[in-house]
């Protein structure tokens, strides 16, 4: 049977990677019903920055969902399953409303916690959007981001402030938002891989950070009661610079 082993023991033995190592299910699916999945949705997730929503929708997928993003001129904030529940029609073409946002197909106005507000065209006696609801999900803004909880309703946590995010004289602001066509999981690893900055972003890119990330560090990994984190230290003229990362 063919070796599903990353490295081999046979030079010129290409052919003993002929399968495929099987992909780790658990760890990178995080849709709806599966493990990782249901795992994170017990948590305040990233959704986009506050100034991205203006008078216009915005679509944006997470943990597999494909959802849309809105803040009607109320101010609120609101995060629907993507397509209307009546046609199908995407919402992402919606009209945001003083509450809510309307299907821009039969004018459905939704709000933002998934209520059925108005539903033109029904009978005047129907009492359907008194007895159903649209898939929403509840929002958080801090520091000018906008999160989401995802998870079972009742089991739904405070948003965390975590010390660091009030230390006197600091101001947390949005960063950048980048997209990579990778599994989360990659990224994760990336973040946590000290050595890949003195090659990848040195000298095969030229350097994107400081010149002293070239040196390969010395490196201490570390256990946590939340994680992990690494020690990465360099000597830096007559200085010592010790970079801390940490996982949660």
């Amino acid at each position: 049977m063919a070796d599903q082993s990353s490295f081999l023991t046979t030079r010129f033995g290409g052919y003993f990677h002929r399968n495929v190592p099987q992909e780790d299910t658990e760890l990178t699916h995080v849709g709806p019903g599966t493990l990782c999945g249901e795992y994170m949705r017990r948590y305040w997730q990233p959704v986009c920055f506050s100034d991205e929503l203006h008078d216009l929708p915005i679509r944006v997928k997470l943990l597999g969902e494909d959802l849309v993003a809105f803040r009607d001129f109320s101010g609120a904030v609101g995060l629907l399953e993507l397509h209307c529940p009546h046609r199908g029609t995407s919402l992402e073409f919606g009209l945001v409303s003083d509450h809510g946002i309307r299907c821009c197909y039969h004018g459905w106005l939704f709000d933002v916690d998934g209520a059925i507000l108005e539903t033109p065209g029904e009978p005047a006696d129907s009492t359907l959007k008194d007895r159903l609801c649209h898939g929403a999900y509840p929002t958080h803004e801090y520091n000018g981001i906008v999160f989401a909880y995802m998870g079972p309703p009742d089991a739904k946590p405070a948003f965390p402030i975590y010390d660091s995010y009030t230390r006197p004289g600091y101001q947390l602001i949005p960063g950048r938002k980048y997209f990579y066509p990778c599994n989360w999981l990659q990224i994760l690893e990336n973040a946590m891989d000290p050595v890949h900055t003195a090659f990848l972003h040195t000298i095969v890119s030229g350097s994107q950070f400081t010149d002293e990330f070239g040196e390969v560090p010395a490196l201490d990994f570390l256990e946590t009661p939340v994680g992990m984190l690494y020690v990465a230290t360099r000597r830096v003229d007559e200085n010592v610079w010790a970079r801390m990362v940490e996982i949660v």
